[in-house]
């Protein structure tokens, strides 16, 4: 499974929707959106990004891309057989193929009889997640498997929630990005390192194939100024941030990495592109966006659009790339896209669990909700009963053209 599928299919318990929701709510409840947070700023703030990091974990235990692996190995019957029959060849033959069938399972075990048949996958793991294998609904085994390792959710955690994170195992530390050295750290509260004063927030997760790991995610300590402003709009200004970072996703991120490399390495377009064969061309760009890693390809020459493929759907955060032939000649230009409005309102809302909208002025083009007629860039409004914090931020759809991402946090 894909880095952005697995980001999109992050969810939350319903447990720490209500903390969330909670913490965003202190000094805000019963007031104007002006009133200071004051004294609750730290604590708002660290609530919006943990959640977001914690739920990506949550979502490594519970979300369709978990369910889906955890599918594909129990419908497995060459697997459930050769478990059955101790054919350990089969078995691991099986796992192999299982580990690496692009759903993103990074560990494996398999076992009869509490008896370990075959074990394929990284060494730090977390969130495993159990299943059993039958044969005429007989259970002849089970397995353990994980689709996140602690390399993984760290970069995860890093790149969309802003959080950096120390993982522990028994008191030891097995990860860390940030060199907190093997000192405590709080359950909740604040630590000083190399002289930047960090927000802590820790959490148990499971570690593979059992037992628990200690996950400290820590968030540098926001600007005093930021107390002047209300606790539900510095809630809303994070998860904005947050939503910010999964659209610089479609730019620079894992999704992109697969287009990238087929621009790179691709020959026959740029040999046709430089022999000004338009129809070839054309024919090369349908067949690179069947393939996958792009949501859109445009082909362009001198200004003159060759070839153009892919979903005609609004897209977001469109890309250039010369296209060069094997002479180091630019022969071309390729406009893409990776991601489109509809899917990436999805992904961010999965992350931030509040309403996310994407407008071309006043044209809404995908959204969790109609939405109101009009949205201020930051502030508050009421619609439908309930009143939101907004926060917003501008993008780019494809081709060209200014788009306004809008944030709605409950306050």
């Amino acid at each position: 499974m894909s880095q952005r599928a697995r980001i999109a299919t992050s969810l939350l318990s319903a447990a720490a929707i209500v903390a969330i929701v909670a913490l965003l709510a202190i000094g805000a409840t019963g007031s104007s959106s002006a009133t200071a947070c004051g004294a609750a700023t730290d604590r708002t703030y660290l609530a919006a990004r943990f959640g977001v990091a914690h739920w990506i974990n949550v979502g490594e235990l519970t979300g369709h891309g978990v369910k889906r692996a955890v599918q594909t190995i129990e419908s497995d019957p060459l697997l459930a057989d050769a478990v059955a029959s101790s054919d350990l060849a089969t078995v691991r033959s099986e796992v192999r193929l299982l580990v690496y069938n692009h759903e993103h399972i990074v560990r494996l075990r398999v076992l009869r009889a509490g008896r370990v048949l075959d074990d394929l996958g990284g060494p730090l793991v977390l969130a495993p997640v159990s299943g059993t294998l039958r044969v005429g609904g007989k259970v002849v085994g089970t397995f353990v498997m994980s689709v996140q390792d602690d390399a993984g959710y760290s970069k995860l955690a890093q790149r969309l929630a802003g959080a950096g994170s120390v993982i522990r195992y028994r008191g030891a530390t097995i990860m860390s990005d940030i060199a907190v050295g093997e000192r405590p750290l709080p359950s909740r509260g604040t630590v000083t390192v190399h002289g930047a004063r960090y927000l802590v927030e820790s959490f148990s997760a499971g570690r593979f194939p059992v037992g628990t790991l200690r996950i400290s995610l820590l968030v540098r300590q926001p600007p005093a100024a930021l107390a002047r402003v209300g606790c539900a709009q510095v809630g809303a200004d994070v998860l904005a941030d947050v939503a910010r970072r999964a659209y610089d996703e479609s730019k620079s991120g894992p999704p992109v990495v697969p287009a990238l490399a087929t621009i790179a390495l691709d020959k026959a377009l740029p040999e046709a592109l430089a022999a000004s064969d338009w129809t070839g061309a054309a024919k090369i760009v349908r067949g690179m966006v069947s393939a996958g890693g792009f949501a859109r390809l445009r082909v362009l020459v001198g200004g003159r659009v060759i070839a153009d493929a892919g979903s005609t759907i609004p897209l977001l955060a469109p890309l250039r790339r010369p296209i060069v032939d094997a002479a180091g000649s630019v022969v071309g230009t390729a406009l893409f896209a990776v991601q489109n409005a509809h899917g990436y309102t999805v992904l961010a809302q999965s992350l931030t669990r509040v309403p996310v909208l994407v407008r071309a002025g006043s044209r809404q083009l995908a959204g969790t909700f109609p939405g109101p007629a009009r949205l201020p860039t930051q502030g508050t409004i009421r619609y439908r009963g309930v009143r939101y914090a907004v926060a917003s931020f501008t993008g780019v759809a494809f081709p060209s053209g200014t788009v306004r991402i809008y944030v709605l946090a409950p306050a």
